[in-house]
């Protein structure tokens, strides 16, 4: 039986770098550097990678350690490059966008916001109109505070609701200052005080999983 080929890297995003910087930026990673990004790589067999928890545990661990450090954009899970020189020549041959990205994201982390039905807000015993309508005034309060979390926001990505969620009324990914991340929270717990049908549930710092995508084709 044939064995899957040793020697590839897996890849789980690409850093910033100052030249002279050779500690990795997460334990167990190192780093394949191209003028002012370095890919954060380690060690893989070029397979395909099965994503379960282990493996996404393992993927948040580094890169949340490298957004301790310095910028990171985040490459999809399980991305493997078969050697060193393809993942060398990929950085080069994308190296302005990954810059002009990495410009965007510079300083900021991903916040996340789920907006939840508070416990016994649905009127008992309503009729389906009822319902209905009281489905639009907590949707319409959720879109308010949206609009104020926007305007403390770099930028906003609205996360889909499955028509089957029976509680959750919005969700939104938001790029904000990591140095003004208190204020944020302090902004988002205001909004929660205000609308007492509403709960909000916020995660966060991350890196800005939600707002990267890199492209490997070409």
């Amino acid at each position: 039986m044939a064995q899957a080929a040793v020697g590839g890297f897996r890849l789980y995003g690409v850093a910033g770098y100052e030249s002279g910087a050779h500690e990795p930026f997460a334990e167990g990673t190192s780093l394949i550097p191209f003028r002012a990004v370095a890919a954060v790589v380690a060690p893989s067999r070029y397979a395909r990678v099965v994503i379960d928890e282990t493996e996404m545990n393992e993927y948040t661990r580094i890169l949340e350690e490298v957004q301790a450090n310095t910028s990171v954009l985040p490459a999809p899970p399980g991305t493997v490059f078969r050697s060193r020189d393809h993942l060398a020549r990929w950085l080069e041959l994308h190296y302005f966008t990954l810059t002009q990205a990495m410009g965007s994201i510079e300083g900021h982390s991903q916040a996340r916001l789920t907006i939840v039905k508070s416990a016994g807000v649905d009127p008992k015993d309503a009729t389906a109109g009822e319902s209905r309508e009281n489905a639009k005034q907590l949707q319409g309060m959720a879109a308010q505070s949206m609009r104020v979390l926007r305007g403390q926001a770099a930028a906003t990505i609205n996360l889909t609701v499955p028509d089957d969620e029976t509680t959750a009324i919005a969700r939104a990914s938001f790029l904000v200052e990591t140095e003004r991340w208190g204020v944020f929270s302090e902004l988002v717990a205001k909004e929660d005080e205000r609308h007492t049908s509403l709960d909000f549930h916020l995660s966060g710092p991350w890196p800005a999983y939600d707002f990267v995508q890199m492209q490997f084709g070409g």
